[in-house]
This record gives C-alpha cells, structure tokens and sequence, in this order.
C-alpha cells in the first residue's frame, strides 16, 4: 500500500507542526503529520513542560502587546522588564555553547525570533507572562530573556498548533511510526509507516524530521552520552527514543551539536523515571548552596541566573555520588524560590547539625561547609535579586558569584535532588533553509529537519531558546518543503 502527499512532517510537537503549518500557508495542498504517540499522549516533551519563548524585544510595554486585552490591563504598569537586543542574544547563545553554536544558524534564530512569535500570535497561539517575578518597590520585575510563555502551558501551546493545523487541512495521524526513509545519500522521496493497521509507504515531494532527540532510550543515553546517563531521569516524553534520527544518519546525513551533551537539570530525587513535569524542577540553587552527600558543595550556585545555567546543572549533580546532591536554604531564600517548590516538602532543621542527621549527611562536615561559606561571602556588596549582583564569596573553591548571603536563618530546609535529562544535543545538520546536508554538506534534496532532531546547541543552552528555533526554523522548513514540493 502507498500513498502520495505534498509534504510529509515527522513529529506531532512544536517543531513538527511549525513547519507542517508553514507549509500548508505557503501552498502546499496535503501535508500529513505522522506521530507514534496515541492522540492522548501527543506533544512530545511540551506536554511536560510550563514553558518559555526567548526572543528579542523592546521591553515591558513591547510584551504586554503579545497579550490579550485583559491580561495586558492587569499588568499594565505593574511590570518591569529591560529591552532584550539582538546584541544580547545573540552574546548569550554564543557565552553558554562556548562559541560552538553554528554562527550563521544563530544569527537567523536571533534575527528572525521576534518575527517567530508575531507568526504564532497571528495563528491564534495566546501568551502570558509565566515566571515568578520579583517584587521591587512595588513593581513586579522580570529577566529579560525568557518572560513570555503560551497560555496553559506546553500542552496548551500544541493543542493549539493542532487546531490551527486542522483549519489549514493538516492531517494529523497517531500511533503511526516511522521506520524506514525512502531516498539515499542524495535525496528522500518517502517514508515507511507502521501504522495502526499495518505498514505502508508515503510518497512526499518533501520530508520534514521533527521527531526529537535520543534522551528517552537508556540504550543509545548509554552509547552517546557520559557514563551513567543510561540511569538518569527523563524530563519529558518517553517517546523521544531517537530511531528517525538513526536513519538519518544511516543514510548519510551529516551530524552536528554535542553528541555527548544535552540538557539536563536539577530535579526531585524522587520524581518518575519517565514524563517528569515542571512540578520536580529544583532551580532555586542560586540563592543557596549545594552539597554532595559528603556534604560538601562542588560548582558554583550563581554563576549566572538560573536561566543560563539550570540546563547544565543536572550534569554538575548526576557526576556525583549516587548521582544524588542536596539543596541549601534558610529562610531568607524562601521568598525567592520558584513556582515549583510551592509542592515540595523539604527536610527542616533548627540547626544545621540537625539537618545534617536528617539527611544521612556527615554532620561536622556540612556545618564546616556552611561555615566556610558564611566566612567567605563579600558582605560589602548590596544584594539585588533583580540582577547578577556581585555579591559573592572570596577565597574559597568553588565560589559562589552572586546573590551570596549567610545561611544563618532557621528553620534551614534541604531538598534532594538529582539530575533530569530533558532533550540531547547531537542530531542532524542543517543549512539556513533547515535542508538537511549530508556529510558531502550538500543538501538531501527533500529532506528539511526541524526542533532536537537538529544538532544546534553544545554544553548549554539559553533557557526557552529552544522553543523559539522549532517556530523560528519551523517555518523556514515548511516554506522550502512546500517549495520543493511543488517542483517535484
């Protein structure tokens, strides 16, 4: 059995239903999006997740335009938000990747980001202003980047992409898998589907592969990514198992990203191996200190703010014993803490020897690691939650760079964690059309990829960059297959 479609999309997320939407906008007549999950379960890791879009903006009065009426009347001189430049962005993809991003892909993803989310917002996708601020003489101020989120979360956001599909005459099927490309190192003219009823061909004039990364099969965590990683937490779906990705480079797709990197942050130690939402996220680090079960803290808490670095932290704790680490606070912390923790219930103790016992922890040493860190903290620089403030410590390894103050304040709470892998950094590579090369660095002639499948991102990333590349590229991959498409 075999069928024929203009454009064929691998994927039911954001990525894959950004370029399947692009495509039906910019002419092409059938396009049919293939998803293994069961309708019930589609979405890929944005049903997990809260969400954020990072893109270049003017500031508070330039985000409050992305919002309904009423949401913007409420807000409307409430908030506070700095402009976010193209500069800026541009500097933040560069400092965390260490240089490594493709600077050409980077510069489109900065360029084109505001744009991204003015298509969106045309489609009928609504926006909120999602992370918890922080209340500065009376306004409630936000960090620059990462400020707007779709309404009802993740979930919402690609309930949404499928209704707006549906009106474009988007055909959405479900618990149909990919297994097989049809093309060579030179070009792709199909896919073959193992679908509810059997398997079957699909001719396309294009193919676009949105299908994830690898993080949600231990085996190939186990063959790419540092030891250990095939024990860790997924952060998402456990669809992302990496087969598509497989076959693309089977049949001779060149590879980018880190293929030993992805992001992995700090979550609950006793959150679900698999599907874990932003409920288990543990980013309040910065504002406290974190200790192995020896009782002793290993990387620098603040750094930078949280959303520069929570997507590398996971790795920092997972390298440790057990894989297992232990937050920080005493009260002073509490205001600042995440949404998140509103349903954790962390270990309390009126001393720090008491909470020590709690947690199994060697007592003199955690009270000794306390110490040296109260001793250590630059108390001549004022604190500002608002900022990366300098406030930090002096002579002690590793230091603590910013938003530094005394643990001092009982009762003291911990919370344990471990590391949560949420998507991988290796995948296919990619030209400014999001045609796939192969590793001649021509582009497969029919072959677009889009979202994790893309290797863009190595050591780190900015938080919610991600999201804004699958509608950025997304875009781009739907209107160069609805080209080729109708040149076939």
């Amino acid at each position: 059995m075999s069928e024929k479609v203009d454009v064929v999309v691998v994927g039911g997320a954001s990525a894959g239903y950004a370029a399947a939407v692009a495509a039906a906008e910019s002419g092409a007549e059938r396009v049919v999006v293939l998803e293994k999950a069961r309708r019930d379960d589609v979405g890929g890791n944005c049903r997990y997740s809260a969400m954020g879009f990072r893109f270049v903006h003017d500031g508070a009065d330039d985000l409050l335009g992305l919002l309904s009426p009423a949401r913007r009347e409420e807000l409307a001189g409430r908030i506070r938000v700095r402009p976010y430049s193209r500069d800026e962005f541009f500097a933040d993809l560069n400092q965390v990747t260490k240089n490594l991003i493709d600077q050409e892909l980077a510069q489109i993803l900065v360029d084109d980001s505001r744009s991204a989310v003015d298509w969106m917002t045309e489609l009928g996708h609504q926006w909120v202003i999602w992370p918890k601020p922080v209340r500065v003489d009376g306004f409630l101020e936000y960090p620059a980047g990462t400020v707007i989120g779709p309404a009802d979360g993740g979930l919402g956001l690609v309930e949404r992409w499928i209704q707006i599909g549906g009106r474009l005459g988007v055909e959405l099927r479900t618990e149909s898998r990919v297994s097989g490309l049809l093309g060579n190192f030179h070009s792709v003219q199909g896919v073959v589907v193992d679908g509810p009823d059997g398997r079957y061909e699909i001719e396309a004039g294009a193919v676009i592969l949105a299908s994830g990364g690898f993080q949600a099969s231990a085996e190939r965590r186990a063959r790419y990514l540092p030891p250990g990683s095939d024990l860790m937490k997924v952060r998402g779906s456990r669809h992302n198992t990496g087969e598509v990705l497989d076959m693309a480079v089977a049949l001779g797709a060149a590879t980018s990203g880190q293929w030993q990197g992805g992001h992995a942050s700090p979550i609950d130690l006793n959150a679900p191996d698999v599907e874990v939402d932003n409920t288990v996220n543990r980013y309040a680090y910065p504002h406290g200190i974190t200790v192995d079960v020896n009782g002793k803290r290993f990387f620098d808490e603040s750094e930078r703010h949280r959303t520069y670095t929570y997507a590398k932290t996971g790795w920092a704790v997972i390298k440790q014993q057990g894989g297992i680490a232990y937050q920080i606070f005493d009260q002073q912390a509490v205001d600042l803490f995440p949404e998140a923790y509103r349903a954790a219930v962390p270990v309390q103790a009126d001393s720090i020897e008491a909470l020590a016992d709690k947690l199994g922890i060697d007592a003199v040493a955690l009270a000794r690691t306390v110490e040296e860190y109260n001793g250590a903290i630059d108390d001549s620089v004022p604190f500002d939650p608002t900022r990366e403030d300098g406030r930090g410590t002096v002579g002690i390894s590793p230091r603590h760079t910013n938003w530094a103050r005394p643990i001092v304040e009982a009762p003291f709470l911990a919370f344990g964690v471990t590391g949560g892998i949420t998507f991988s950094f290796g995948g296919v590579r990619t030209n400014r059309d999001a045609q796939v090369l192969n590793t001649s660095l021509d582009p497969i002639r029919g072959l677009y990829a889009n979202g994790d499948m893309v290797g863009l991102f190595h050591h780190n990333y900015p938080s919610s960059s991600g999201m804004t590349r699958n509608a950025v590229f997304g875009g781009r991959a739907g209107v160069s297959a609805a080209d080729a498409a109708g040149r076939r």
